[in-house]
């Protein structure tokens, strides 16, 4: 049964997250819920999250402030139609009060990135459009196994740069199986020529449960390779902080004021909202992720209920471990006597010791109170943050 909305909690959602599974090609590195693009299954996975968010906002839809971010993403989002994107904002306004000055943002494959569809997308709203490029090179696209090749990489960020949003962000992804360090340098500097306000930068991680996982030739590629891509990391950072770019958190530089709204909201414990499959969302605490699989996701919501597949309230550790950790992955690091007084746990003498070997070998510096982890230590956020754990 559908809650009942007279028992709505009133609490401040700050950022929503639509996921569309659908994808032209799944990627042989992806581990995402992802389902292979069928137009039949459109319009009943859309009628599920419309009920999805219909549902949620009986429980959350009154916020004590509007929401700031929205963030649309997958898979692949602009394999829908503009009308069904147009539906899935009308979606969220009923259910939710946005912000005026909202951030709306939307992923685009460079396959789809025609000038028609990004100038759709504007006047539905949509104010920041995510490119996933991975790569300006053929032979690395090849290696990744994407869908689209260097000339619709090339023709999609000009379309882009051409549809007039001045707030997009370029994907880039380091590290595909046999190409060496000099392709990402190439894409590294033809990305920044375009000046986008936004890049993010990943390293290949070999995830499991992929294709490439099930390869020995890629793991062991991978496994013999993390040190040029960590030399290939650094000079990234040193190259687009040169060119004006902030390296503001582990895998993303913007110019100044350009950071990603959804990014920042979820990074500082914002309460947000996840619909679709696979969607993770936290409230007050208490956090839960959707069925990752179409099946069960539409079946949860045909019976009138929440496709929650995982749920559980966070104990005080775990809030504070999450607080250092999404902490530390940010150029502004973590306010130590802050971080003490909201959570109940002392930094202590272990910590410290730590923390001054980390700046003691450049990897993190100190300023007053507050941590800050450098490029070198953003290469090694995991263990960091898992050396200054509070045990649970």
């Amino acid at each position: 049964m559908l809650p009942d909305s007279s028992h709505c909690v009133v609490t401040s959602i700050q950022a929503l997250y639509l996921h569309v599974p659908f994808c032209h090609t799944i990627c042989p590195f992806c581990a995402f819920a992802v389902h292979g693009n069928r137009t039949a299954l459109h319009r009943p996975y859309l009628d599920a999250l419309r009920d999805e968010i219909a549902l949620r906002g009986k429980t959350h839809g009154t916020p004590a402030s509007a929401v700031r971010a929205v963030y649309i993403g997958g898979g692949t989002p602009s394999t829908l139609a503009l009308d069904d994107v147009a539906h899935m904002l009308q979606s969220l306004r009923r259910n939710f009060k946005l912000a005026p000055d909202a951030e709306i943002a939307f992923e685009v494959n460079p396959e789809d990135a025609l000038p028609e569809y990004l100038a759709g997308l504007l006047a539905l709203g949509i104010n920041r459009i995510s490119l996933g490029l991975q790569s300006f090179d053929g032979a690395t696209l090849a290696a990744l196994g994407r869908g689209h090749d260097a000339g619709q990489s090339r023709a999609a960020a000009e379309a882009l740069q051409s549809a007039g949003p001045d707030n997009f962000n370029l994907d880039l992804l380091h590290g595909a199986p046999g190409i060496g360090g000099e392709a990402f340098r190439r894409d590294v500097q033809a990305a920044s020529d375009l000046r986008p306000a936004h890049l993010s930068l990943y390293i290949l991680d070999v995830e499991p449960g992929t294709l490439f996982a099930r390869n020995p030739q890629v793991r062991q590629w991978a496994a013999t390779h993390r040190e040029a891509q960590g030399e290939a990391f650094l000079w990234a950072s040193d190259f687009l902080t040169a060119r004006g770019y902030r390296h503001y958190e582990v895998s993303n530089y913007c110019l100044p004021g350009r950071e990603g709204r959804q990014n920042l909201l979820v990074w500082e414990g914002a309460n947000y909202l996840g619909f679709g499959t696979g969607a993770h969302s936290h409230v007050d605490g208490m956090r839960w992720h959707n069925h990752r699989h179409l099946r069960p996701y539409l079946r949860c919501l045909e019976k009138g209920r929440a496709p929650d597949h995982y749920r559980e309230s966070l104990t005080p550790a775990q809030r504070a471990n999450e607080a250092l950790m999404l902490a530390l992955r940010r150029d502004t690091g973590i306010d130590v006597a802050q971080w003490e007084r909201t959570y109940g746990f002392l930094w202590g003498s272990r910590r410290e010791r730590i923390a001054h070997r980390l700046v003691q070998e450049h990897k993190a510096r100190r300023d007053g109170s507050r941590l800050a982890l450098t490029p070198q230590g953003f290469l090694l956020a995991d263990g960091i943050t898992e050396q200054l754990m509070v045990e649970s």
